[in-house]
């Protein structure tokens, strides 16, 4: 269906040459592989938030689309899915899901001075705040090991593992792992390394059982920290399992089984069963209608990102063009979606400093 969407949009020599075109944002994620369920979560609850808001008439008179290519987790496809979607003339680009396709895309969009918004992930390389042209909308991944690494530290738990993926993105995050642990005078006990496009782990399970963690951090893909987890305790390996914000959906969930209760997990946005927050409220609503989409935290990332791209639209008027789109963020600095603010002072380009642990419950819930 979504590649069916973007053919019908590809066909388009100009998205803007006419006046009540629709406003494009351009995504590549991955549609297949062992990423496609998680990152199509997020996907729909944007594709939602702007189907609901072009039944209203649109920003300015003009619907808003998503115009999403399959990456398949490869960072050349990547690359030339951005080159494409930018020769297309789609006004920003949204929702990227991993760090090497950041590492790809992000200079690509600098060239061509389009807005890099929202993405699904939170490396450090997005975070310079030199990068006027980058909107997060989400907390860094340092700023998840950190709170974790705290966190346990406390309970006295500071035997610590890590299962950790060879890529950019797992490198990006060993650094901000590296960096608390020794802000918590403490010391990695184990690591062991997995290609992050795969789910087999039963290696790295035997490496990192003969250390005897308390605590085994899961830094790879949700399909293989499932597998790592079922693996793990099949054999009566029972760490305390902490994944990333990268496995937060519901997706994750159904893949853990009943090995779910007790993996905890961080977030970077708030909870969605939190009802006394405007925009959680307003997604759990807008989630309901059909066709609907799950309520998980990835999918209420992809609701927030949508809001701000809309807002961010709203703000900078009927003729925006990419110039116009990150000048008028920028002058703007901050945007309340409900409850839920996003900042980007000239210092920053964090957005969002939400970083929480959670643990999931007997029945498949993120609980607090």
């Amino acid at each position: 269906m979504l590649l069916a969407a973007s053919a019908s949009v590809l066909s388009a020599p100009w998205l803007g040459a006419r006046a009540n075109a629709a406003w494009v944002i351009g995504q590549s994620a991955p549609q297949t592989g062992v990423l496609a369920a998680s990152n199509a979560e997020t996907t729909a609850a944007a594709r939602l938030y702007f189907s609901q808001l072009n039944q209203r008439g649109g920003v300015h008179g003009r619907p808003i689309e998503l115009l999403s290519m399959d990456d398949a987790q490869d960072a050349k496809r990547t690359a030339e899915n951005t080159q494409k979607l930018l020769n297309l003339g789609v006004l920003g680009l949204a929702l990227y899901r991993t760090t090497p396709s950041s590492e790809a895309a992000l200079p690509l969009a600098r060239k061509a001075g389009a807005a890099y918004i929202g993405t699904q992930v939170g490396p450090s390389l997005l975070y310079d705040p030199k990068l006027t042209e980058v909107f997060n909308t989400r907390a860094r991944y340092s700023d998840e090991v950190s709170r974790a690494v705290n966190f346990f530290k406390n309970l006295g738990m500071t035997r610590v593992a890590a299962l950790v993926a060879s890529d950019s993105f797992g490198k990006d995050v060993m650094a901000g792992l590296r960096s608390a642990m020794a802000e918590a005078k403490l010391e990695l006990l184990a690591e062991a390394s997995i290609d992050n496009r795969s789910a087999d782990v039963t290696q790295q399970i035997e490496q990192l059982r003969k250390a005897n963690p308390q605590v085994v951090l899961l830094i790879s893909n949700a399909k293989a920290a499932a597998s790592f987890v079922n693996g793990a305790r099949a054999l009566g390996f029972r760490p305390t399992f902490v994944s990333l914000s990268n496995t937060s959906s519901a997706s994750f969930i159904q893949d853990l089984g009943k090995a779910a209760e007790g993996v905890v997990v961080t977030q970077v946005m708030p909870s969605p069963h939190a009802g006394r927050v405007r925009v959680v409220s307003e997604f759990r609503e807008a989630a309901a209608q059909p066709p609907g989409v799950p309520v998980s935290h990835a999918s209420l990332q992809g609701y927030v990102t949508a809001k701000f791209i809309h807002e961010a639209i709203r703000r900078a008027g009927p003729g925006v063009d990419r110039a116009g789109l990150v000048d008028a963020i920028n002058r703007a600095n901050t945007f309340d979606l409900g409850d839920f603010t996003l900042a980007y002072p000239r210092d920053s380009r964090q957005g969002s400093r939400l970083a929480e642990l959670t643990v999931i419950s007997r029945d498949g819930r993120f609980m607090y």
